[in-house]
């Protein structure tokens, strides 16, 4: 019965890799695991075609050691091109291997054990198969996954760029602010999801402004009552672009919120301290750095210290401290000091 309970739980999750991951690599990897766990084998070998820019990953679990390659057929074992041309299976009693045929070969799974050890069972080989045909889906989801992804990517890119040309003030520098994404989405221990998700949102909080008057985005002197109410709405005008796009929805909370202030007298709806979504949180500090480091038409950029100082007076009222104390502390790095100062001419 234990064995049993443990072949519904690797192919469980297998499940559970396959909705949650968003990284091919991470993927692969933990595929691989739960193949070396599930059959107890020394050594898996996991490789798939057409995935990002690359024809070719793999991805080599021995024993404690991971090892992961991409490129040409080249980096290929001539075993493991010789499975591919002849989409071989293999259920010997120290090695097994699957090939991933979905339409076309997409992908090999290539286990075995040490002479020494004890050989596969057929209830292990029954087993391996059974992983093989699921995990033959799983990647299969995966590439549509990425497909979708593409295509969604080129559409914000096509976004962006009609609001650049409509209003260079309205978007952020978003090549020159991704390494900041990175490095805050790290230090402030975002998952995998929260990460991307502002990724996305950095690049599209400010689609809802391509509605406005050009004059209101681009005024110099204090606003009036009626079009500061105007550019409140921007915010919800994004929301309504993407609303419809399921890939997007968890860029929307980022989006809706940016404009909120941690002491609550932000927009739209005033939410203070933790009620603002962390990555809401963090996307206002880093439009703010973009608005001081890099300039507007109507008004000056900042050098880093003169940015230090005005976060330093607003933590705690426009901005979240721990956002901010994560912030200061990125900026101070070398490299992105390096980064933003060739950026920045």
């Amino acid at each position: 019965m234990k064995k049993f309970k443990a072949i519904f739980s690797s192919i469980h999750n297998i499940y559970r890799l396959t909705t949650s991951s968003t990284n091919i690599k991470n993927f692969l990897v933990g595929s691989c695991r739960i193949y070396k766990n599930a059959l107890n084998t020394s050594q898996v070998t996991m490789i798939c075609k057409h995935i990002n820019s690359q024809p070719f990953l793999r991805v080599r679990l021995d024993g404690n050691d991971c090892s992961v390659k991409k490129g040409t057929i080249s980096i290929l074992t001539p075993q493991e091109k010789d499975f591919f041309e002849k989409e071989t299976e293999i259920l010997d009693e120290y090695r097994m291997a699957h090939v991933f045929i979905f339409m076309e070969t997409i992908g090999l799974v290539y286990i075995k054990r040490s002479p020494g050890e004890e050989p596969f069972t057929e209830l292990q080989k029954r087993w391996f198969v059974s992983l093989s045909e699921v995990m033959t889906s799983s990647l299969r989801i995966f590439q549509m996954y990425k497909e979708e992804h593409k295509t969604v990517m080129n559409s914000i890119k096509s976004l962006t760029n009609m609001l650049k040309q409509y209003d260079a003030t309205s978007y952020l520098h978003t090549k020159s602010i991704s390494p900041l994404i990175k490095a805050m989405s790290k230090e402030m221990r975002l998952t995998e999801i929260q990460s991307r998700s502002l990724e996305y949102a950095s690049m599209l909080h400010d689609a809802g402004a391509i509605p406005l008057s050009g004059n209101i985005l681009s005024k110099s002197d204090s606003l009036t009552y009626d079009e500061y109410q105007t550019i409140m709405k921007h915010p919800k005008e994004g929301v309504e672009l993407i609303k419809n796009l399921e890939f997007l929805r968890p860029a929307i909370p980022i989006i809706l919120h940016h404009h909120e202030r941690y002491n609550g007298t932000g927009y739209p709806n005033g939410l203070k301290k933790d009620q603002i979504p962390i990555g809401a949180r963090i996307l206002a500090v880093l439009d703010a750095f973009d608005a001081m480091y890099f300039g507007r038409p109507y008004k000056e950029k900042k050098s880093l210290a003169e940015i230090e100082a005005e976060f330093t007076k607003e933590k705690g009222k426009q901005f979240d401290p721990k956002v901010i104390d994560c912030f200061l502390k990125i900026i101070k790095r070398k490299n992105i000091q390096n980064f933003l100062g060739s950026r920045n001419k």
